[in-house]
């Protein structure tokens, strides 16, 4: 009877191992819209964006170019690209002249709906236009604040990005309904730009992750998500296996193999794969140097970096940076 019941636990238990890979934890993902703003800016226009905390903003570009800055990356926008600021950090968009930005708040915003503004910059004028769907909004619950917390400070995808033609139909889905004065037109906007930024977060994680379901399972696990929330929220810190084993409460060998069994390798390689995935993405959209970029993800020299790097990608970081430049 007791090994009945063993057996019985032991069916429950694979069953729920097996929902659980079928069941990615990107379906847990919850959204709650703070606002969304169609955008028309004539040159000369530069808008200043506030951080918002525990919030992700989007801009997306329909027609004309932009440039996001955050921090000191200058990020160039044309007409399709994408960008998400997952932990809403405070940033400018600007003309292509760098125009000097105003605080949002300091231009005239048209409100359509509860969750739905129109700005409108220099409609009168002769300068080039540049219109935006732009937004921000807030994650509801632990597991999605775990994931988007381990995410870059931004996300790029271009027409050159080998997941663009994922977004590109709710892309042009965007267009049509921005410009469509009909009735709901501002929540299905609203609708269609949440499906977006989960495609966004999908398209990253394929792109970064090695194994993209045991990095998101990673999250939902009691022993290692803590682990993981470490890795990921600060790539250039310090990390050794004894302070990630006492994270989880298991001694150092328990720990090293309960990673691998989960993830499918060590926590030194993970971390050393993040690190550098992480950093071709820097290389891939931005302007930094190579050092600038082996120092942001825990690299003390350009050397150690360059040889790390041509060792996983087959080529130096200063080619796959001028490739992407061109």
């Amino acid at each position: 009877m007791v090994a009945d019941k063993a057996q019985e636990l032991d069916k429950f238990d694979l069953q729920g191992r097996r929902a659980n890979k079928i069941s990615s934890p990107l379906s847990q993902l919850k959204m709650s819209s703070v606002f969304y703003t169609y955008s028309s800016m004539r040159q000369p226009w530069g808008v200043k964006i506030p951080a918002i905390p525990s919030s992700t903003m989007f801009h997306l570009v329909l027609e004309g170019e932009a440039v996001v800055a955050v921090d000191d990356v200058l990020i160039p926008l044309g007409p399709g690209d994408f960008i998400l600021l997952p932990r809403g950090a405070g940033h400018n968009i600007v003309d292509v002249n760098h125009t000097p930005a105003r605080d949002l708040f300091e231009n005239s915003l048209e409100k359509v709906t509860e969750h739905y503004d129109c700005l409108t910059i220099n409609k009168h004028g002769h300068g080039k236009v540049t219109t935006t769907l732009c937004g921000t909004v807030l994650f509801d619950n632990e597991l999605t604040a775990s994931i988007i917390s381990s995410m870059p400070d931004y996300i790029l995808i271009t027409e050159r990005s080998k997941t663009y033609q994922t977004i590109q139909t709710m892309v042009q889905a965007i267009q049509l309904e921005t410009r469509n004065d009909g009735y709901g037109a501002g929540l299905i906007v609203s609708k269609l730009a949440d499906v977006l930024i989960l495609q966004c977060i999908r398209a990253w994680v394929d792109e970064v992750s090695d194994n993209s379901q045991h990095w998101l399972m990673a999250h939902t696990d009691k022993r290692l998500s803590r682990v993981i929330k470490k890795i990921h929220s600060d790539p250039a810190a310090h990390m050794d296996i004894e302070s990630l084993a006492e994270l989880s409460n298991m001694s150092r060998t328990s720990f090293i193999e309960y990673f691998k069994k989960k993830l499918g390798k060590t926590p030194k390689k993970y971390i050393t794969d993040w690190r550098l995935s992480l950093a071709r993405e820097k290389l891939s959209h931005g302007d930094s140097h190579v050092l600038h970029v082996a120092l942001s993800v825990g690299y003390q020299s350009e050397a150690a970096f360059s040889r790390a790097y041509k060792n996983k990608y087959g080529e130096p970081p200063s080619r796959t940076k001028n490739t992407w430049s061109i």
